[in-house]
């Protein structure tokens, strides 16, 4: 179970969150759908570079100079260099995605600050308590794509497959299951407790659901 609860862990990172978040946005039935193949493919290798190669590239290097123990940062007072790099580098994807040639849809930019937002909250609550960044992570995306769906006013039926409609209710029941999932992981990893694992998911959320100003 701990190996299977660490390839969880690894494959709902919270830094792969925004590059999920992004392919989702042009996959799902809306206008940004309709966006060139070239295009959608450049701004996701963008975001995929800015929000996790370099971040990770970064985490090496003080794995190397022994600034951190693991990559896993279990330790509190070890994540403050790490979230405060990490906010530099996602604010700086949010200012490429600005400036990227022909535009960025305001979903996609407006995700990636309410990312950085949310790695700043997390990197002021880290100077007291140790917070589920994975949960934090996944109650951002879910209260962010709350938000989306509400403001694109997206048909009830997002797909049709061989006659089954797939609905939005099932599109967050799935995201709750993959949160519990990725909750029950974290927690056999004994990488947090059950408050650190509520208090991050419902910080995260709350900052999604605020992305409702952004729009």
């Amino acid at each position: 179970m701990k190996k299977v609860s660490q390839i969880i862990s690894l494959l709902f990172h919270p830094m792969l969150l925004t590059t999920y978040a992004v392919l989702l946005m042009f996959f799902l039935p809306t206008y940004l759908s309709l966006y060139p193949y070239n295009y959608k493919k450049a701004v996701v290798l963008i975001i995929f570079t800015a929000t996790f190669i370099s971040p990770l590239l970064i985490m090496l290097i003080l794995l190397n100079v022994r600034k951190i123990k693991s990559l896993n940062l279990t330790d509190r007072k070890e994540r403050f260099l790490p979230f405060v790099i990490g906010f530099v580098l996602y604010f700086s994807a949010y200012l490429i995605s600005l400036n990227f040639p022909g535009g960025t849809p305001l979903y996609i930019s407006g995700f990636v600050l309410c990312t950085t937002i949310l790695l700043l909250i997390l990197l002021v609550l880290t100077f007291k308590f140790k917070i589920s960044v994975h949960m934090a992570g996944m109650g951002g995306f879910i209260g962010f794509f709350y938000v989306f769906f509400v403001k694109m006013n997206i048909s009830e039926v997002l797909f049709t497959i061989y006659g089954f409609h797939i609905l939005i209710i099932h599109f967050f029941v799935l995201l709750l299951i993959i949160s519990g999932i990725i909750a029950s992981a974290r927690l056999l990893l004994k990488a947090h407790n059950p408050i650190q694992i509520i208090s991050g998911f419902f910080t995260g959320l709350t900052i999604g659901f605020l992305s409702v100003f952004l729009y």
